[in-house]
């Protein structure tokens, strides 16, 4: 597979979310990743003040840019308005098949507020998810497109998953539970029409929170995409969960935690491709 990794998401002005930290994550694993715009935000670590879609034109013109250079090896999608779906998806359709599209399907800010209704968030899903490898979606979230309330934990995951599959023709599903309030440890669950896996992590106590965890993850299993060649999705997922928990594991304190992933080139060096189930 060849190409560098293109990162689609918006831009956080605090640098620890959105494009800024997918670029640093690629980067991190020796790539020299492409980003594009979908939005400016207006933001810090504590909260979001407002959202400013980019321009159609405008992206679909830095789109035509960049593909006519080179096309990506790997695409990660993040923060998405409504307005750019259709130009993203025509342009997804146009890529050889077999390139890997990973999509964080944001709908709220981990610090606060959102910028797209329930029904144009489920229309996004709708023009998009069919055409993703992997879609990466947090609890709430996947609530939310599924249109299921959780009541049994862990086991509703698995129906909340084939349900965004059979919605929205999304191929393969991390669905990411650490949003899960109740006690004890916190479950992701890899989910396929032929296939399910369950990780199990301990539950940390990060006060504040943690600030850009979805963007990291995403951006990292878009990288290892790349890395590993081999197109088989749940080692690849494996992987990538056990060094977010790495990176997880090195953060604390009373403020909200940013992760940092320079610490991930030292623990793929150390050959870091198992997670406990």
């Amino acid at each position: 597979m060849t190409g560098d990794p293109w990162a689609v998401a918006g831009v956080d002005p605090s640098g620890g979310a959105g494009l800024f930290q997918d670029l640093r994550v690629f980067q991190s694993l020796g790539f020299r990743g492409k980003g594009l715009p979908t939005c400016l935000t207006i933001q810090n670590l504590q909260s979001v003040r407002g959202v400013e879609p980019v321009g159609e034109r405008v992206f679909a013109s830095m789109l035509e840019a960049l593909a006519a250079e080179s096309l990506p090896g790997a695409v990660k999608i993040g923060l998405l308005p409504l307005s750019l779906a259709e130009v993203l998806e025509d342009f997804l359709a146009s890529l050889p098949m077999g390139t890997p599209v990973v999509l964080d399907p944001v709908y709220r800010f981990g610090a606060g507020g959102g910028m797209t209704s329930p029904e144009e968030y489920r229309l996004l899903g709708r023009l998009l998810f069919s055409r993703t490898t992997l879609l990466t979606p947090n609890l709430p979230e996947a609530q939310e497109l599924s249109g299921w309330s959780l009541e049994r934990y862990p086991d509703d995951l698995s129906l909340m998953a084939r349900r965004i599959h059979e919605q929205y023709g999304a191929p393969a599903i991390l669905l990411k539970g650490g949003h899960f309030g109740g006690k004890g440890p916190k479950i992701d669950l890899f989910w396929t029409p032929l296939e399910e896996r369950y990780y199990t992590h301990p539950s940390r106590s990060i006060p504040q929170g943690i600030h850009g965890g979805g963007c990291t993850l995403s951006s990292l299993l878009a990288a290892l995409f790349l890395m590993r060649h081999d197109g088989v999705l749940e080692p690849l997922v494996a992987e990538a969960l056990s060094l977010y928990q790495r990176l997880l594991s090195g953060i604390g304190g009373p403020v909200r935690a940013i992760l940092d992933p320079e610490r991930l080139r030292a623990a793929v060096a150390s050959g870091v491709r198992s997670q406990e189930p």
